[in-house]
């Protein structure tokens, strides 16, 4: 299957290391990107989405900075990475969303995204 990929800027009001913990644990994931997120004894996760799991392995972490999953099985080949960008002239920060999938509407992928962001900035308050 042909793969696109998204990727997107997003500002937020709060540090890296708060941030952080939403993007790299299973906990933090599920407040905001999926129905249910587990992590198995293999340290695999396993995204829960309309009676679908998906399972992902973190294959690329650096602590208040970014965290990468590439997705196994059916889903090979695809992955979501996250980065926390923070600029050097105010300080300000940025999550940076890079989704490889199947989905090729690229407005579907910006819909999706602003609501994910949008219910995650309530969460973390910026």
């Amino acid at each position: 299957m042909t793969k696109y990929k998204f990727s997107q800027e997003f500002p937020f009001k709060t540090s890296p290391k708060v941030l952080y913990n939403y993007i790299s644990t299973a906990g933090g994931l599920q407040q905001w990107f999926a129905e249910k997120v587990v992590m198995d004894n293999n340290h695999h996760f396993h995204f829960h989405w309309d009676s679908e799991v998906h399972i992902a392995e973190l294959t690329s972490t650096r602590l208040n900075k970014s965290a990468r999953f590439d997705f196994l099985g059916e889903n090979e080949g695809c992955f979501l990475e996250f980065k926390l960008i923070t600029s050097e002239i105010d300080n300000s920060v940025f999550l940076k969303v890079t989704d490889c999938s199947e989905i090729e509407d690229q407005d579907e992928l910006e819909t999706m995204w602003k609501s994910l962001i949008h219910d995650l900035k309530e969460i973390v308050g910026g």
